[in-house]
């Protein structure tokens, strides 16, 4: 089969998106996509803005909906023959499933050939490889999902990047119904981490964040505490904390602002015992002081989680097909653009008026 794809490239900071028009031949080993939508993440703001390198050109996106566009002998994830028109998303990343990190390390998603989805060069086979096009051509190694009919796409569209890293990073570090956490941003991820949190059987779920109306969000998730640190000190926030757990401190905290003061912060407010998570470093250089004395002699375990294993994505649709008539999840996502208005899209995605802006190929 061959089509005709509209991408959009970037080609380094400052310089606008550049749309391009690329033939693309495919085989019924092949699947090929036609994004239906996709969403500005974070890492994308971290490359346009010169925060985090990028090979360019490159196709950026890779928290992406789309339709199957071509027959393919492909099978799913949970080996179900793939059908033309299927809705699908994907993993962030491949996997080879026989390297060391595949087999005994457990972290396929370091895989030693992984590929990125919208976060590689634009040419040869990965020409066609981010969500900011009218197509993408999934490689093998990925784990593929199909959407349930009941999800829509706003919905879906940042479960591949934003849920499935804060479930893995959760299930990872251990969840405890009755703990109270305590989560450093209130994102997309912080959100998600507030009602995960909460279906889980945590009775109280702080979110702390400078942004007072991302906090309001963050209560119609779930959370039961909110604490602006800009209006609040640290120490306040600790004797909030301590004052709702008897003293001790919360157990769990998740990191997921990317500043650096949101692990020294949450190393303050756990309690002996507690653990930390981290999934928001996602730029190099993100340098933080930790007072190590409160590491050891509270015997805190801090983890860093980056990106996911596939399995958290097919967890992570389970969870919003089950829970959607209780979070308003469609609602995160903003205002929704045209291809041709990506940089316009980038720029309102930059001022962070909406938790994340979407474009629709399509319109």
């Amino acid at each position: 089969m061959q089509i005709s794809a509209q991408i959009t490239h970037f080609h380094g900071v400052g310089i606008p998106f550049e749309i391009d028009e690329m033939p693309v031949v495919t085989t019924s080993e092949d699947v090929l996509v036609r994004v239906s939508l996709s969403t500005i993440c974070g890492s994308d703001l971290h490359t346009v803005s010169g925060r985090r390198g990028a090979d360019t050109p490159c196709v950026l996106g890779h928290e992406i909906v789309g339709t199957v566009a071509a027959p393919t002998n492909v099978r799913s994830a949970t080996d179900e023959t793939l059908q033309e028109g299927d809705r699908v998303t994907w993993s962030l990343t491949t996997a080879c499933g026989t390297c060391d990190y595949c087999v005994n390390r457990n972290l396929p998603q370091k895989c030693e050939t992984m590929f990125k989805y919208g976060h590689a060069r634009s040419e040869g086979e990965s020409a066609l490889s981010g969500g900011f096009a009218t197509h993408i051509l999934l490689r093998p190694g990925t784990a593929i999902y199909r959407i349930p009919d009941a999800v829509t796409d706003r919905e879906a569209v940042p479960v591949n990047c934003a849920l499935a890293t804060v479930v893995n990073g959760l299930l990872t570090i251990g969840m405890q119904a009755g703990e109270t956490a305590v989560v450093h941003g209130s994102g997309m991820l912080g959100i998600y981490a507030a009602c995960y949190l909460r279906e889980n059987g945590y009775e109280r779920v702080a979110v702390v964040d400078t942004n007072d109306a991302r906090l309001e969000v963050a209560k119609r998730f779930g959370a039961t505490d909110t604490f602006n640190p800009d209006k609040i000190s640290v120490a306040d926030i600790d004797a909030a904390l301590k004052d709702v757990t008897d003293g001790r401190g919360a157990d769990l905290g998740i990191e997921v602002s990317g500043v650096t003061i949101g692990i020294p912060n949450l190393v303050t407010w756990l309690g002996i015992g507690g653990r930390c998570v981290t999934l928001g470093y996602v730029y190099p250089n993100a340098h933080i002081t930790v007072d190590a004395h409160q590491l050891v002699t509270k015997c805190i375990t801090l983890r860093g989680v980056h990106n996911y294993h596939h399995k958290s994505l097919g967890t992570s649709l389970d969870f919003v097909e089950e829970s959607r008539t209780r979070y308003p999840f469609g609602e995160l996502i903003g205002k929704t653009y045209q291809l041709a208005d990506i940089n316009t899209a980038f720029q309102d995605a930059m001022d962070q008026a909406a938790i994340r802006i979407a474009i629709a190929p399509s319109l």
